[in-house]
């Protein structure tokens, strides 16, 4: 029997349609999205408008939990989200209902490290950021291995947007394909 965590994830997947990258099997998914904050300047020029499309990063939860197993999964996570790259830079350049995508990304507590894969941070407003980080908190403690210990550690406090550009994205990562 699911419990409600797993009724409410799943929801969310079929709401937002969430889908897989390339064939599946990564630990990241994609959703498409309005953009209805503030103008964004990027570094690499881009400017980005309310209205436009976004590519939602969603990472996939129960891929990430098992990645935990054995130990050492902060550097399999990393790995996993460098392989998956490739392929949604992939998706972005040929799968048709992508090519209006000027930015991916999302809410994450991992926006620091997100700046070596070549995202940019921004804050969220206070209240998006009060509910999104109540939210990744959670789902943090519930499929780490550690379970709420593992909240504790580091200075998983704060959640910020990161956002990569359809430019920077196809640049770092488009050549290979995945």
């Amino acid at each position: 029997m699911t419990g409600l965590h797993e009724r409410i994830e799943e929801w969310f997947e079929r709401r937002y349609q969430i889908r897989p990258i390339g064939e599946g099997g990564y630990i990241i998914r994609l959703g498409l999205i309005r953009y209805r904050g503030p103008t964004l300047t990027f570094a690499d020029g881009t400017v980005v408008k309310r209205g436009a499309l976004v590519g939602e990063i969603h990472v996939d939860n129960r891929r990430a939990a098992a990645l935990h197993e054995g130990g050492r999964g902060g550097l399999r996570y990393r790995r996993e989200v460098f392989r998956a790259l490739p392929a949604l830079a992939r998706d972005v350049r040929t799968r048709p209902e992508y090519q209006a995508i000027e930015i991916v990304g999302g809410p994450s507590l991992f926006w620091e490290e997100a700046r070596l894969a070549g995202f940019e941070h921004r804050p969220l407003s206070p209240v998006t950021r009060w509910w999104l980080t109540w939210w990744e908190r959670f789902l943090l403690a519930r499929y780490h291995p550690a379970g709420r210990a593992r909240l504790a550690e580091g200075n998983r406090t704060e959640l910020r947007q990161i956002w990569m550009t359809r430019r920077t994205l196809l640049a770092r990562y488009g050549r290979g394909g995945g």
